[in-house]
């Protein structure tokens, strides 16, 4: 577990062969639902695709995704198989300014 800035990462490895995003998904939800009081996903990032969610291609500095949630709420970012898939969580029950 690590913390940057308001961005508390978790990391966990989940033993399976073919590992799917929903699997990860799940494992991943069901760790937010432990940290946060009402976990709501913002962004994520699927590894065997390289594909990030949203999409925002503007951001230099960051992947877009990760800036993106930061920039709405994202409180809890969970790294899935070394990074294979990643979920940044905010919380919808925390007023964001």
């Amino acid at each position: 577990m690590s913390k940057t800035g308001k961005l508390l990462t978790l990391k966990i490895n989940i033993e399976k062969n073919s590992l799917t995003l929903p699997q990860a998904r799940k494992q991943a939800d069901d760790l937010a639902s432990g940290r946060l009081a009402e976990p709501m996903l913002v962004a994520w990032y699927d590894g065997i695709k390289s594909e990030e969610h949203p999409d925002v291609r503007e951001c230099q500095s960051k992947p877009g995704w990760i800036a993106y949630a930061e920039g709405h709420g994202g409180r809890v970012r969970i790294d899935v198989n070394g990074g294979l898939y990643s979920f940044i969580y905010a919380d919808a029950g925390e007023p964001t300014a």
